[in-house]
Parts: structure tokens; C-alpha cells; sequence
């Protein structure tokens, strides 16, 4: 009877065993991290020399901008350059569409979208046609229909599109020889009279300095600034208009 207990605790005991060893294998296998690419968190995309994220199941090299350089952007789990990069429009914030392969605010007209009785469209700008009693001395010259510059608020940095602007000026300055400008800094109405009048100077010096450089004789171009006075605008877009250089022929 004894012999028979022994047999059957044997066999309870290896049995025990069996179940043991197969809970182990279940949570062994529980445990094992999924093959790369694929992950459940960071932990799984940051060994074996790699440095990514998990995002969305993915290793990725990026999970936002933060993860990417100073002038780069996160696309699509990659790091790529340029700031505000896209390849469509669905990688752009609301009002922005990839232009270039670049995010950039939407125009306010284009050549399908127009601005109405008025207005006519100036750089993706809805801007007022001009009116009979507007000065006739602005931006007109003997051979010259002069375009003024725009500029950020605040600011006296040329944007790319005033650059623009400028090469044309400077073009046909350069066939209307001997004419005389004086270039007028503008400004919107906010900030001082002082403030404002140095601010308009130091947008007519840098538009000067830009002429120069596309060849347009220094004693041709004069500066002066009249900062805030004649400003109009009560909007955003009216103070944008009154942000500029005039281009006013000297006798």
C-alpha cells in the first residue's frame, strides 16, 4: 500500500512540474518584446543602438518637432529639413497650405479667387484700387509705375515678396535714367510719433541699401520718413497697407 502511495506522489509530482514549466513558458512568453520596427513603448525602439519612439506601434525617428533639430521639421515619423516642411496640404495647420514643400499661410485672393468691386489682388492681398485724389507724386515716375514694399509689423526686414517688389523697381530705375527718388518709411498708427519716425527711416535705409545692391546709383535714392502720419488702416489689413516704403520723385 505504501509502494502504491509513493507511485502516485510521483506522479502528482512530475505533473506538478509539467504545469510549472508551461507557466513559465506562457509568461516568458508574455514578456517578449515585439521585433523591431514594431513596439509597445519607447523602451522598444531604444535598444540596439537605436533612438527612436514608438509611435502608433511604429519605431519612428520622431514623435514631434521637439524630437528633430532647430531647422527641422517632424514628418511623418521622419526628421527632415526646413521649418514648417509638408508634401501636401494635410501637413499644414488650419489656413495653411504647402506651398513649395513648405507650410505658408493661405492668400487671402489668387488667380481663381478674386477680391471683389474695389480691390484688386497684390501678393495673395486683397488691397483697394487706387483713387484720383490719392498723391500723384508716389511711385510714379517719367517711364516708372513704382510698386511699394510691405513690412511686418513692427519690423524693417525685407520679406521675400518686398524683395520681389524691389527687383522690379529696380529694373525699370535702371532704364528711367536720371530721375531722382526720395524713399518714404511708413508705419501703422500703433506705437509713439518718435518710435514710429525712426521705425520709417530704418525701413526707407534698408530699402535704399537694397536698390544699391540691384544697381541703382546712390544719388538716386534719398531717405526720409514720415512713420505714422497719413496712416489709415483700422484693420489688419489696412495697418499692412500703411506698413510700406514710398518711392516719391524729387524735383
Amino acid at each position: 500500500m505504501a509502494h502504491g502511495r509513493s507511485k502516485h506522489n510521483a506522479a502528482w509530482s512530475g505533473l506538478t512540474w509539467v504545469v510549472r514549466l508551461a507557466a513559465l513558458g506562457a509568461l516568458a512568453a508574455g514578456c517578449t518584446s515585439p521585433d523591431y520596427p514594431n513596439c509597445e513603448n519607447d523602451r522598444h525602439c531604444q535598444r540596439d543602438g537605436h533612438r527612436e519612439f514608438c509611435v502608433q506601434r511604429h519605431c519612428q525617428q520622431c514623435r514631434s518637432g521637439a524630437d528633430c533639430g532647430a531647422e527641422q521639421t517632424c514628418l511623418r515619423g521622419r526628421c527632415v529639413d526646413g521649418v514648417n516642411a509638408c508634401d501636401g496640404d494635410n501637413d499644414c495647420l488650419a489656413g495653411q497650405v504647402c506651398t513649395d514643400h513648405r507650410c505658408v499661410v493661405r492668400p487671402e485672393c489668387d488667380a481663381t479667387r478674386t477680391c471683389g468691386t474695389g480691390r484688386h489682388c497684390e501678393l495673395g492681398h486683397c488691397t483697394a484700387d487706387a483713387t484720383e485724389d490719392a498723391d500723384p507724386t508716389d511711385n510714379r515716375g517719367p517711364q516708372c509705375q513704382l510698386e511699394a514694399p510691405y513690412f511686418d509689423f513692427d519690423d524693417n526686414t525685407l520679406t521675400s515678396a518686398a524683395r520681389e517688389t524691389l527687383a522690379r523697381d529696380a529694373e525699370c530705375l535702371r532704364r528711367e535714367t536720371g530721375s531722382r527718388y526720395t524713399l518714404i518709411g511708413r508705419c501703422d498708427s500703433r506705437g509713439t510719433t518718435e518710435y514710429n519716425l525712426a521705425l520709417g527711416e530704418r525701413r526707407a535705409r534698408v530699402v535704399r541699401q537694397y536698390m544699391m545692391n540691384l544697381g541703382v546709383l546712390p544719388d538716386r535714392i534719398a531717405v526720409s520718413s514720415e512713420g505714422s502720419e497719413g496712416a489709415t488702416g483700422s484693420d489688419e489689413e489696412g495697418m499692412r497697407r500703411d506698413r510700406r516704403v514710398d518711392f516719391r520723385l524729387r524735383p
